[in-house]
């Protein structure tokens, strides 16, 4: 009787384990500070008549997350870049740029740093609002009078696409998750749609799977899928009109603390091919098709 009755413990607690339900959520605390340390890797190849051109970039930033005000289910938060630093390999050669260098360009990215930028972010992990980083760039650039119009504007054009708007949103979200509504046990699973930032816009169709839950953090899977909208719109770049018929997938492991929900590590490969096409123009004349291949790794912890 006591083997049956030991037995029959086992089994309720097995079942109470594989029917654990977690609310998955951010619970943030208002004057508490999150950080996150990424490192997006990124690799351009492209084929221009026949011969192959390959560019890589490395972008490292340290990111303070200071929570100043919560608002129903919206956290008001005070972004800072703490650390930057940008590498790109390119055919020409390697160049290279930290905020604790002492070049030109470090330097603004020096004086970019401890910037506030306003971030609303809400409970469920979708950024829903973003103040101008440009504006902030813009501040640091100005630091800088002996630099010329030409300089300004190349610097300026470099940071924001490494560090601005656009890339910070993209970085964000990929390595962030949307979380579920109601509460989900592990192996379940949720769809999000959200839409990628990048040169063209483009929909990410998200499944996400609870693989884990321990009593310090949520183990959470996501493969998405990624179109590109507009694929036979061509729209001036630089000048040039372009169009983009891309698709691609993505893939990332995330790892979130269970008391706050907050990122503590995140790992993403996102892959995206397809061709870049030049319209008919003076610069090209008779146009040019071109086949591309982008390949992207984001690491993401919450280390400071």
């Amino acid at each position: 009787m006591k083997k049956s009755f030991g037995i029959l413990l086992l089994i309720i607690a097995s079942v109470n384990c594989h029917a654990q339900y977690v609310k998955l959520a951010l619970n943030l605390v208002k004057g508490n500070t999150y950080y996150n340390l990424t490192t997006a890797t990124a690799t351009v190849v492209q084929t221009v008549n026949g011969q192959k051109t390959q560019q890589g970039t490395t972008i490292t930033s340290r990111i303070a997350f200071k929570v100043m005000n919560i608002r129903d289910s919206l956290y008001e938060m005070e972004m800072r870049y703490e650390n930057l630093s940008l590498k790109m390999d390119l055919p020409q050669g390697t160049i290279q740029y930290n905020s604790n260098g002492i070049d030109a360009t470090s330097k603004v990215l020096a004086a970019l740093r401890n910037q506030p930028i306003a971030v609303v972010i809400t409970r469920n992990g979708n950024l829903q609002a973003l103040a101008p980083i440009s504006t902030a760039i813009d501040r640091a650039i100005k630091q800088f009078p002996q630099l010329s119009a030409e300089e300004r504007a190349q610097i300026k054009s470099m940071m924001e696409q490494s560090f601005g708007e656009r890339a910070f949103r993209s970085n964000f979200e990929m390595g962030t998750v949307i979380f579920p509504s109601v509460p989900v046990r592990k192996n379940a699973f949720w769809i999000s749609d959200t839409q990628l930032e990048s040169s063209r816009p483009a929909n990410v169709h998200s499944i996400a799977e609870l693989r884990d839950i321990t009593p310090t953090f949520n183990q959470i899977h996501v493969n998405s899928t990624i179109t590109y909208l507009n694929r036979d719109e061509f729209i001036v770049t630089n000048g040039i009109p372009l169009k983009y018929n891309m698709e691609g997938s993505r893939s990332a492991d995330i790892v979130v603390d269970t008391v706050t929900g907050w990122v503590k590590q995140a790992s993403i490969l996102q892959n995206i091919g397809g061709t870049t096409e030049i319209k008919d123009n003076p610069t090209v004349p008779g146009g040019m098709v071109i086949p591309t291949v982008m390949k992207s790794e984001v690491v993401i912890t919450d280390v400071h």
